[in-house]
């Protein structure tokens, strides 16, 4: 089940990192259709970096939500008093999991936008960061569950 999980995340996140870069290339060149939309609005094109890291962090949350749910259903405990309630419910956590991810890379993308490249990479790789710290504690959980 972890296989699938990471093969999953792994499709994901090249998945979003291949529909970001065209849509910088879209925006890189205006006239140019992509898919069956014309891209107006000219933008600077982000490189490589966000798209991976929003892929990177969208399979941490979808490992962590379900690592999190099954080591709950397992009879373990969540550590974070804070959605101690939301881990019992798939639905819920889902939910937490998707709203969490969308807020991460809104506020990245804002940074971006107003030019504040530093800042967006730097956010995204915090948030990452503390998702890999998470993502580590649940395969422990779930490793000792066995």
């Amino acid at each position: 089940m972890v296989r699938k999980c990471l093969a999953a995340c792994l499709s994901s996140t090249l998945l979003l990192a291949a529909s970001a870069r065209a849509s910088d290339e879209a925006a890189a060149n205006p006239g140019v259709v992509v898919g069956q939309q014309k891209a107006s609005e000219p933008s600077v094109a982000r490189g490589a970096a966000l798209p991976v890291l929003y892929g990177l962090l969208a399979g941490l949350q979808a490992y962590d939500g379900w690592s999190t749910v099954s080591a709950v259903n397992r009879g373990a405990l969540e550590g974070n008093p804070a959605i101690a309630n939301v881990a019992a419910n798939p639905g819920a956590m889902w939910a937490l999991k998707v709203g969490a991810t969308s807020a991460s890379i809104y506020a990245a993308e804002t940074l971006w936008r107003r030019h504040r490249r530093a800042g967006a990479i730097a956010t995204m790789v915090a948030v990452n960061g503390i998702m890999i710290g998470v993502a580590t504690r649940n395969a422990s959980v779930m490793q000792r569950l066995k």
